[in-house]
């Protein structure tokens, strides 16, 4: 494994350089907000509030309403400029935590202070936002994703466990910044962080965890993304992220060397047209890990082993008619995501069809924004999520969200 992990490690090192694209991470975005604030403050309290409905339109579990209105939350962002090198942001996150009597969950959702040890280059640490592919940093918080909801994620709700794959925060320290190259641009974050964590109990063995906040070996993840951006427009941009790491447990001698590569390829392109009067954008991500084989047990005392490759993308396309006389068509945004998940077929836990095979979970999004700034939207979705065996979930979603 030592040799996957300098497959992608060396580029990475290779390409220390960067400048920020058409989507900025969630830290460029903190830090641009607090250099728009005048006199000498010190600091910055801004973030985002939402609430949402959510019908069922298909269900047959008595148990579970079909109409209700259960998306709620408010994340508060802290900002500190502590000097003119160091700068701290953190948000947490209250939220609907799922549970019937819609109370309200508490989370750090990252805490990071960063170096600027000049303008290419920042060194960070904390608890931060997973830097793998470009959704999580980019495109996921509640006041920019577009849709009511994420894309299908391999998570808890078509999978045991949230894998964090593509989303979350990590623990540990990075390196990112930016340099022009010519007519291309290039961006780059490098990272070390805790790895993930190998679920080894019965009939759940091969799972991962990425969110390990207390480390359960002694090796650490490393991995990073870089982002190309080959117009001088930035209209384009192409990242692919890597990353390495043990997820066995240090003291399980089956499973203390097994190991997990993954890696991810994202896209962005964002035309504005005069021909149309409206401006196209085209989002879209692969992400694929794969764990060492090993043997796992069943609650019928035997063992078995498995392909274990995990592997998950979405494709989304918006139309808006920016440039249009109307104020109302250019404050619309028209909305298509296409997601797929592809747990290991021959995994105990992955679902099945009617023959008793593994296959995809797909998820078709078609929705509708209403801006009402550029950080404030009401969304529409109807979404269809299908499961190996043909089952068909169908839900209308509206959700109300705004950054202050």
């Amino acid at each position: 494994m030592k040799q996957q992990k300098l497959l992608f490690i060396v580029p990475l090192f290779l390409a220390f350089s960067m400048v920020y694209g058409q989507d900025t991470t969630q830290t460029e975005t903190n830090m641009k907000l607090f250099s728009a604030v005048p006199g000498n403050t010190k600091m910055l309290l801004t973030g985002v509030g939402w609430f949402g409905f959510q019908a069922h339109l298909n269900t047959t579990d008595k148990t579970i309403p079909k109409t209700t209105f259960n998306d709620f939350g408010f994340s508060p962002m802290f900002l500190w400029k502590l000097s003119d090198k160091f700068f701290f942001e953190s948000e947490i996150e209250i939220m609907n935590d799922g549970t019937a009597d819609n109370s309200a969950a508490f989370d750090l959702e990252y805490a990071k202070l960063s170096y600027s040890v000049n303008k290419y280059i920042t060194i960070g640490a904390g608890k931060m936002l997973s830097p793998f592919g470009a959704y999580n940093e980019r495109w996921e918080p509640n006041h920019i994703e577009k849709f009511p909801n994420a894309p299908l994620r391999p998570d808890d709700g078509v999978l045991p466990d949230d894998t964090h794959l593509f989303w979350g925060a990590v623990m540990g320290i990075d390196v990112r910044g930016g340099l022009p190259m010519g007519s291309v641009k290039m961006n780059y974050c490098l990272y070390v962080s805790n790895g993930p964590k190998l679920h080894t109990e019965k009939d759940l063995g091969g799972i991962l965890q990425y969110e390990n906040w207390n480390d359960n070996n002694s090796n650490k993840e490393v991995g990073g993304r870089i982002g190309f951006l080959p117009f001088t427009n930035s209209s384009l941009e192409i990242g692919f992220s890597g990353k390495y790491g043990i997820a066995g447990n240090e003291g399980d001698s089956l499973y203390k060397k097994i190991g997990a590569t993954a890696y991810a390829v994202d896209l962005s392109y964002i035309k504005s047209i005069e021909a149309i009067k409206s401006t196209i954008n085209f989002r879209g991500q692969f992400n694929s890990v794969t764990v060492d084989k090993a043997n796992y047990p069943l609650t019928d005392s035997t063992t078995y082993t498995f392909d274990n490759t995990l592997q998950s993308y979405f494709a989304q396309f918006t139309f808006r008619p920016s440039m249009a006389h109307s104020k109302f068509l250019k404050k619309t945004e028209l909305m298509f995501r296409y997601s797929v998940v592809t747990p290991p077929k021959d995994a105990v836990w992955c679902p099945k069809n009617e023959n008793g095979q593994g296959g995809n979970i797909t998820r078709m999004d078609i929705g509708l924004c209403y801006w009402l700034s550029w950080r404030t939207g009401l969304r529409f979705a109807y979404e269809i999520q299908t499961m190996p065996d043909g089952t068909r979930q169908k839900e209308f979603l509206v959700r109300f969200a705004t950054g202050f």
